[in-house]
């Protein structure tokens, strides 16, 4: 059964995109586990966008203990093996000629437009990721990034 709306979220960011879903399964292994110890009640850990990003949502609808987060970023760090950046990618994650890119703003400020794709991994409730996760750089927080390179 799907995760309702409310559950929350957490949006990870890949560069370069994942192939395949090892490290969803690893990730689901860890949730497994932090139920057994009830931290949490129902959870899904996917792979999507292409392997852009990973999407790991939980109910009931609390944060994760800070430890939780460290167990997480455990697996992330085992998984980078120096393909693939997973803890610490550039910050904003654009689609270019029907890719996903994670940029840095300079990059964002030469390569989209206001009509380019963007992934907003900053969303923290799982109704928020399938209504507005993908947008464009125009209707997101990202807009102001194209004309002021100060923005933060």
């Amino acid at each position: 059964m799907p995760l309702p709306d409310h559950a929350r979220c957490r949006i990870v960011l890949s560069d370069p995109a994942l192939p395949d879903d090892q490290l969803a399964s690893a990730l689901d292994k860890l949730f497994t586990q932090f139920a057994r110890e009830q931290r949490c009640d129902a959870w899904s850990c996917t792979r999507e966008l292409d392997g852009a990003v990973l999407v790991l949502a939980w109910t009931p609808d609390v944060s994760l203990s800070g430890c939780s987060h460290d167990k997480i970023n455990g697996v992330l760090a085992a998984h980078e093996r120096g393909v693939h950046r997973l803890l610490a990618p550039p910050p904003l994650c654009i689609q270019i000629e029907g890719r996903w890119r994670c940029v840095d703003r300079r990059e964002l400020r030469r390569l989209a437009t206001g009509t380019t794709g963007l992934i907003d991994h900053r969303i923290e409730q799982l109704g928020a990721w399938r209504s507005r996760g993908v947008t464009t750089v125009g209707a997101s927080w990202a807009a102001g990034l194209l004309n002021n390179p100060t923005a933060a």
